[in-house]
This record gives C-alpha cells, sequence and structure tokens, in this order.
C-alpha cells in the first residue's frame, strides 16, 4: 500500500474504512475468482513482514465465497503471541452494492484464545456479526475464511480489498491495505440452476436455467425418458423411449432412432463435452451416437444381468462412457473411462436408476431409487435422504462436486457443493424422469483490479 497511513489502536476501525472507500468495482468482467496483489514493504508505520500482504483472492463458488490472504512472513494465529491481541485481524471488505467511499460488508479474521474465528459484520454496524463464516483455517502459510453468499443477500457479483492490522505490541498497530485503495475486478456469481423434465416432456426450471421449450402440449408418440443439457447452457434435448430426440433452445438436432425398430426401448442420453453431439443407449445397452459423438463399444451382444439404466461421458475429453444397469454393473467404454467399482456384487435395496461423473472424470455416482447414494473413484461419499417419492434421476453439479438428485413428485436433493435450487410444490399431471444442471463456463482470467 503506498498510501501514508499511520494507524493505532485507537483509530483502527476509522482507518479501515477509509482504505475501503477508495475503488469502485470494476465493469464488465464475467469471472469467479479474481487474485489481488499487493506490494511489499509497504507496511505502515514501520516494516514488518508478518503483516505486509503479498497477495489475496477470492473465489465465488456456487455456495460459498472463499478468501485467502498471504503474507510475506505468515504466522500461525493460534501460536503467535502478537495474533494473541484483540487488534491483530485481517480484513475481507466487500462491496455488493455500496458506491466509493463505501462498502457494504466485512469479514473478520482474528484468534480467539487460540482458537481460529471469523464473522461477518455490516458496514454499517461493525459491532454486531450477521453470521459465522462456514470455513476459518491457517494451513500452507494462508489464511483462509469462507462464508455463505446467502449472509450477504446472496449478490450477484462483489468486488473486494483485503486489509491486514497486527498488533506489534499493545501500542502500536502495523496495517497494510490495498495498494492504491484498489479493491479487486468484480467477481460474478456462477450461474446455478437446473432442469426437471416430466414423462409428457413438460418442463420445470430453476435457479438460473431458462425455459426454452417443452413437449408438454404435444402428442409423442412414447413418452420421454430422459434429457440432456447443452454444455454451453443455452438449450437442451429430450428423448423418448423409441429413440425420438427433442431438441430445444441452441441445442442442435443431430439425429434420433425414432424411425428405427429398435431390440429395446431407449433409457438414457448423454451429451458429447462440445454439446455438437450426444449418445442414446437402450436398455440392452445398445449405443447410438450422432454428432461428433464416437461409438466407443456397448453392450448390445452382451446378455446382462440386469437392463441398462442410465449412462454418463467423461467430462474430460468426451473420450469414454459408462453404462451403467438397475443392479449397479458399470460397463466402462473407451480410453477416456476407468471402471472404479460397482454394486453389480452387492444386495441393493433399491434398483440403480442413474449415473453421474465427477468434474475430473476420476469417479462417478449412482443412485438408487430410494436415495441411496454410492460414490466411486474421486467421488465424494455424501449422506443421502432414504424413502419418500421414487429417485428417478440425478446430474452432477457444474462444479463436478456435487449432485442434484430428483424424484418422480418434483422433489430436488442438493448434496455437496450445491444447494437445493427449489422443487416442485406439488406433484406434477405426468411423473419427473429427468434432471440436467446448467453448466455455463466461467472466466476465471485474472483481469487488472478495479481502480
Amino acid at each position: 500500500m503506498t498510501m501514508p497511513l499511520r494507524w493505532r489502536i485507537a483509530g483502527a476501525l476509522t482507518s479501515l474504512l477509509a482504505v475501503a472507500a477508495l475503488s469502485t468495482p470494476a465493469g464488465g468482467a464475467n469471472i469467479t475468482s479474481v487474485s489481488l496483489p499487493d506490494a511489499t514493504g509497504d507496511t505502515q508505520p514501520s516494516s514488518t513482514p508478518a503483516a505486509d500482504i503479498t497477495s489475496s483472492t477470492a473465489v465465488f463458488k456456487p455456495a460459498e465465497v472463499a478468501f485467502t490472504l498471504v503474507t510475506a512472513a505468515p504466522e500461525d494465529p493460534r501460536q503467535s503471541p502478537n495474533w494473541a491481541q484483540p487488534a491483530s485481524k485481517i480484513s475481507w471488505l466487500i462491496r455488493t452494492s455500496a458506491a466509493a467511499p463505501d462498502f457494504n460488508y466485512e469479514v473478520r479474521y482474528q484468534a480467539v484464545n487460540g482458537n481460529l474465528t471469523a464473522n461477518v459484520y455490516s458496514a454499517s454496524d461493525p459491532a454486531t456479526a450477521l453470521c459465522a463464516a462456514t470455513k476459518v483455517d491457517y494451513s500452507g502459510k494462508t489464511y483462509r475464511a469462507s462464508i455463505d453468499p446467502g449472509c450477504i443477500g446472496r449478490p450477484t457479483s462483489l468486488t473486494f480489498g483485503s486489509v491486514m492490522n497486527y498488533a506489534l505490541n499493545p501500542d502500536t498497530l502495523v496495517t497494510d491495505g490495498p495498494d492504491n485503495g484498489a479493491f479487486s475486478a468484480v467477481l460474478t456469481r456462477p450461474k446455478l440452476g437446473y432442469w426437471l423434465v416430466g414423462r409428457d416432456g413438460g418442463i420445470f426450471a430453476f435457479g438460473d436455467a431458462p425455459f426454452e421449450g417443452s413437449t408438454g402440449n404435444i402428442h409423442l408418440n412414447q413418452p420421454i425418458v430422459g434429457m440432456a443439457a447443452n454444455p454451453a447452457g443455452d438449450g437442451y434435448w429430450f428423448v423418448a423411449s423409441d429413440g425420438g430426440v427433442f431438441a430445444f433452445g441452441n441445442a442442435g438436432f443431430y439425429g434420433s432412432t425414432g424411425a428405427m425398430k429398435l431390440n429395446k426401448p431407449i433409457v438414457g442420453m448423454a451429451p458429447t463435452p462440445t454439446g455438437l453431439g450426444y449418445y442414446l443407449v437402450a436398455s440392452d445397452g445398445g449405443i447410438f451416437s450422432f454428432g461428433d459423438a464416437k461409438f466407443r463399444g456397448s453392450t448390445g451382444a452382451i446378455k446382462l444381468n440386469k437392463p441398462i439404466v442410465g449412462m454418463a461421458v467423461n467430462p474430460k475429453g468426451g473420450r469414454g462412457y459408462w453404462l451403467v444397469a438397475s443392479d449397479g454393473g458399470v460397463f466402462a467404454f473407451g480410453n477416456g473411462a476407468e471402471f472404479y467399482g460397482s454394486t453389480g456384487n452387492i444386495k441393493l435395496a433399491q434398483p440403480i436408476v442413474g449415473l453421474a461423473p465427477t468434474g475430473s472424470g476420476a469417479g462417478y455416482w449412482f443412485v438408487a431409487a430410494d436415495g441411496g447414494i454410492f460414490a466411486y473413484g474421486d467421488a465424494t461419499g455424501f449422506t443421502p435422504q432414504l424413502g419418500g417419492s421414487p429417485v428417478t434421476g440425478v446430474a452432477t453439479a457444474p462444479d463436478g462436486k456435487g449432485l442434484w438428485v430428483t424424484r418422480a413428485n418434483g422433489q430436488v436433493n442438493g448434496y455437496g457443493s450445491v444447494p437445493t435450487m427449489g422443487s416442485l410444490t406439488s406433484a406434477p399431471a405426468q411423473p419427473v424422469v429427468g434432471v440436467a444442471s446448467l453448466f455455463v463456463a466461467q472466466d476465471n482470467s485474472t483481469p487488472a483490479p478495479a481502480q
């Protein structure tokens, strides 16, 4: 920081507000993470490496905003006597709507009785905590705190600056803040949402997922059995049990099996990572590829113990896919899809109804009709919500670290990194048979900070 600030304990809060009043959010950026560099050797009133911020970051995730800060000589606040002083703290200052010279919220990170704590305060009431941080940590020489976006009104965007107050001794407070008072570029809330599809092709959109059309008022030859979303987030497809495909929005139509005589009915579909093609899968494991989807194998000629109920494409490159049977047997095809485990030899309470890959492609989840969730590879285990209306579909969250599970009555359960964005308040005329998550690629480049 280049400003000639000379703060002491009595004036710490006033000076903190002064730093926050120096910048306005940058416009036009569409990013979900940003790093804010900071010059070294600029602490006031004396050079103190432990208080000298070198960088800070913020990441706007679907269910949290995560902040970090690094200093030139980091100390574990739980062990440092300087951090035991009440005046020592890190403040991540958040602007969501206020114009300079104001800010809206402060995330205050401190050590209290040897324990790390972080709370969120309104700028208008810095003495009363709005909520506690969801995570607070010091590890890898980095200070970390995460908050629930709901605590700050679930803003669509925000910008931040970081301030360090370090009690060098009971009479001297060393400070560092944003260089030239510059806050970060604007972080944009990740778009988040999903679609549910009914057996009649009725569509129910939640969160940021746009309604692009449905077959709810069209007479179908066969019922809808599944759906998939265009990876660009601006369209989707339905597939019927005869392989008829219905494309909406900017999702292209690349072909169907609607005019073919099938050995077994279609039970699901999966798009390629480009959105320029898709696969249909039949209950015998027959695979039908369209657009840029490449055929990599099937179980169409294999006698199965139980029928295939779903498939998923590896999201990393799309060079392979998995099929799952109702007993949890897994069949992996292509060089990009590894076998990570199955429930084929386990007696299940209810049949498996769907499969979803992790974002890395190095794992997957199954869901059963009773809500049971089975995790393999790098998939995180979740405590399922069992019972109730039968589960009919599953979709991976955009970050690949969570799931949305839907039921026939339109109830949706969120797991891991994503919240539930909403459910139907009453059962639809036709049962829900599938779910697809909205995915909109985010620009995580680091633009210049706001001035």
